[in-house]
């Protein structure tokens, strides 16, 4: 053997000098940024961990609200169980599509229904002892002023008047008197 293992040309990691460890180090830029990788990687389990432990999530987005109707609604709404006495249950913010549904065999079934789905009428008058639906009351403020209301004010109206469920709209006003309301009420119900 000429040659002797340490005259060899043998890879740097198989060498036995005792600077071996130096020699077969990383790279420097690596060394430098190193202690930066830990620190980052310290830092984003502190801040898991943390909104593990800390921060509640939410499981659904909802929250309460704090009225079922407005201010204005919830002033017509006594006049109007003062005006309908005992004679009727008076039922607010109900689905259209609670009160009225699409024909089986219609076509375009879905469409319609999708056109009365997301719409409500603010008060309706029930029978008091079988919950049947007798008369829907809209309470029309300003915004039944604007074009896209006008069109689905026109809209509800035809479509409780396919029903025969007749509808009775109440401008918006300072007050109302519960006898008037009363007589509006009877008077429809008595064309119906």
């Amino acid at each position: 053997m000429a040659d002797s293992l340490e005259n060899r040309k043998l890879p740097v990691y198989c060498r036995t000098e005792p600077n071996f460890l130096k020699a077969a180090s990383m790279s420097p830029p690596f060394d430098e940024l190193l202690p930066w990788i830990v620190l980052i990687g310290i830092l984003l389990v502190v801040f898991f961990i943390a909104k593990l432990l800390l921060v509640e999530e939410e499981k659904l987005p909802y929250r309460k609200r704090s009225a079922l109707v407005t201010e204005t609604e919830l002033a017509f709404f006594h006049r109007l169980r003062e005006a309908v006495g005992g004679d009727w249950h008076v039922v607010a913010m109900v689905r259209l599509a609670d009160l009225i549904r699409v024909k089986k065999g219609t076509n375009s079934f879905q469409t319609w229904q999708n056109k009365i789905h997301a719409k409500h009428i603010d008060f309706v008058l029930c029978d008091l002892e079988t919950l049947s639906i007798e008369l829907a009351i809209e309470l029309d403020d300003s915004s039944h002023q604007r074009k896209d209301r006008i069109e689905r004010d026109e809209f509800v109206d035809a479509a409780l008047d396919s029903c025969q469920l007749p509808l009775l709209r109440v401008p918006v006003a300072d007050g109302y008197n519960p006898k008037k309301l009363r007589a509006a009420i009877d008077d429809l119900l008595s064309r119906s």
